[in-house]
C-alpha cells in the first residue's frame, strides 16, 4: 500500500515538479540574457562621473539569481527529499552550463578585449564590457553563497529552538543532512565553475589592457637617472626635492592613469585580484631593471635607488593590502644589500638562513649578485 502510494506521488507530483522546475528556471536563465543589459554611463575617463551605482553588472545576474532563490525556496518547501536530490543538482547543472556558459560565450565572442591595430589598446566599450562580465562572476559568487546560507537558516536567522528550519522541514532520517549537502555541493560546485572562468578573465584583462604598459611606465619613471653621480651632484639633487623624488612621482602618475580607470569599474574583489597579477609583473620587471644597473651604481646612486625603489613600491601599492609589497620583497632586499656596511655584508654573506633575523627571499648566489651591482664581483 505504502510503495503503492509513493509510486503515485511520484508519478504524478514529484516526476512533473521536477520536470516543470528545470524547464521554468532554463527558460528563465534564456530570457533572462535576451533581455540582460549592461549599466550605463560606465566610463574608464576618471574625469567622468559615473551614473550607474556599483557593483556594474548586467540585469542578467539579478534576475537568475532571484529566480534561483525563489526555486530553492519552493523546492525545500515541498520537503520531499527526491525533489531535492533532482531539483539542486540540476540547477547546479544550469548554472554551470546555461549561465556560466553563457558569460563565458559574452567574454569571448562579444566583449574580448582585442587592440584594433597590433600593439595598440583595446578600445575603450570592449574594455569596459569584459570588465562587467567579470564582476558578474564575482557578485553571483556572493549571491549564491548568501542564497544557500538563507536556505539552510544562516547564522542571522533567530533560532527558536535547537532544530534549524532545514531540520523543521525535513525531519525524518538524515533527510537534512542529504538536503544541506546537495545545496553545499552547489555552492562550492558553482564556486569552482566560476572561479577558473574569473581567474582566466583576470588573466586576458592584465594581459591585453595592463602588461603592454607597465614596461613603458618603467622606462619613463627611470629616464635620464643617473645612479653614478659625484658628491657634488648627489648635494645637488639632495637640495631639490622635486628631483629626488623625480622617479616615484613619474611613476605614480603613469601607473596611477593605467590603475585608477580599471579600479572605479571592477568590484573590490575583482580589482584586488588583478592588481595582484599585475604587481607580480611589475615587480618582476623591477627586478630585472635593477640587475640591469650592474656595474652603473657607485656607493651615493644606491642609495637614491633605494629610495626610488622604494617610492615606486608605495605607489604602486598604495590603496592596496599591505600584503602586496610582499611581490617586491626581492627587489627591496636586492637594494638593502647594495647599501649595507661592509661589516654587514660580510655577515650577511656568511650567515645561515635567518640568522640575521631577515627571511631572505633571494639566495646566497642572488645576494653575492646584489652585492656586486655596487662593488663588483668579490
Amino acid at each position: 500500500m505504502a510503495c503503492n502510494l509513493y509510486r503515485k506521488v511520484s508519478g504524478h507530483l514529484i516526476e512533473p515538479f521536477n520536470f516543470m522546475t528545470t524547464f521554468f528556471f532554463r527558460r528563465s536563465v534564456e530570457k533572462a540574457f535576451q533581455l540582460d543589459q549592461t549599466p550605463s554611463g560606465l566610463s574608464l575617463n576618471p574625469t567622468k562621473p559615473l551614473s550607474a551605482e556599483p557593483p556594474f553588472i548586467t540585469t542578467a545576474v539579478d534576475t537568475v539569481m532571484y529566480i534561483l532563490n525563489q526555486v530553492l525556496q519552493r523546492a525545500l518547501a515541498t520537503s520531499q527529499r527526491d525533489v531535492i536530490a533532482n531539483v539542486v543538482p540540476t540547477v547546479g547543472s544550469l548554472l554551470g552550463t546555461d549561465f556560466i556558459g553563457m558569460i563565458q560565450r559574452k567574454m569571448r565572442d562579444e566583449s574580448y578585449p582585442r587592440p584594433v591595430i597590433q600593439g595598440g589598446l583595446p578600445p575603450e566599450d570592449k574594455v569596459i564590457a569584459f570588465l562587467v562580465l567579470i564582476n558578474n562572476l564575482d557578485v553571483s559568487n556572493d549571491y549564491i553563497k548568501r542564497i544557500v546560507e538563507q536556505q539552510l537558516g544562516g547564522p542571522s536567522q533567530p533560532q527558536e529552538s535547537s532544530e534549524s528550519p532545514l531540520q523543521n522541514l525535513f525531519p525524518f532520517g538524515h533527510d537534512a543532512k542529504f538536503v544541506e549537502t546537495k545545496l553545499r555541493n552547489l555552492e562550492h560546485s558553482f564556486a569552482v565553475n566560476s572561479g577558473e572562468l574569473l581567474n582566466d578573465g583576470i588573466q586576458v584583462a592584465f594581459h591585453t589592457v595592463l602588461k603592454p604598459r607597465v614596461r613603458p611606465i618603467l622606462t619613463e619613471a627611470f629616464r635620464e637617472i643617473n645612479y653614478r653621480p659625484t658628491e657634488e651632484e648627489a648635494n645637488g639633487e639632495d637640495g631639490e626635492e622635486d628631483d629626488a623624488d623625480l622617479v616615484k612621482s613619474r611613476f605614480d602618475r603613469g601607473w596611477g592613469a593605467l590603475i585608477r580607470p580599471i579600479k572605479r569599474i571592477l568590484t573590490t574583489a575583482n580589482f584586488d585580484r588583478l592588481l595582484t597579477v599585475a604587481l607580480a609583473y611589475l615587480a618582476s620587471a623591477l627586478e630585472k631593471r635593477i640587475r640591469g644597473y650592474h656595474g652603473l651604481v657607485n656607493e651615493l646612486g644606491a642609495v637614491r635607488l633605494e629610495r626610488d625603489i622604494s617610492g615606486i613600491v608605495t605607489a604602486a601599492v598604495g590603496g592596496g593590502k599591505y600584503a602586496l609589497r610582499d611581490a617586491f620583497a626581492k627587489c627591496t632586499q636586492m637594494t638593502l644589500i647594495m647599501n649595507m656596511e661592509d661589516d654587514e655584508w660580510e655577515e650577511v654573506s656568511t650567515e645561515e638562513a635567518g640568522d640575521s633575523g631577515i627571511a631572505w627571499v633571494l639566495t646566497a648566489d642572488e645576494r653575492s649578485f646584489a652585492r656586486s651591482i655596487v662593488k663588483g664581483p668579490r
